[in-house]
């Protein structure tokens, strides 16, 4: 359990990255996202992010658009 915790942990910290070194590259291409914390569902939220951080976001589960 430890590992797959430090496993989504660090996934998340690569994604949060990706998404503050591509937001200063691409100022004004942003996109809404459904967040959703990997090891915590619970806590989905909508985010604005740079259009280049989508993929990272949607390969862990997050989808375009606004959480319900």
């Amino acid at each position: 359990m430890k590992r797959i915790s430090l496993f989504f942990g660090v996934l998340l910290i690569g994604c949060m990255s990706i998404s503050f070194t591509e937001s200063n590259t691409d100022a004004g291409h942003k996109e809404y996202v459904c967040h959703i914390p990997p090891g915590n569902p619970e806590n989905m939220h909508t985010i604005y992010i740079s259009k280049n951080a989508v993929r990272a976001h949607l390969a862990h589960g997050c989808y375009v658009g606004f959480c319900e």
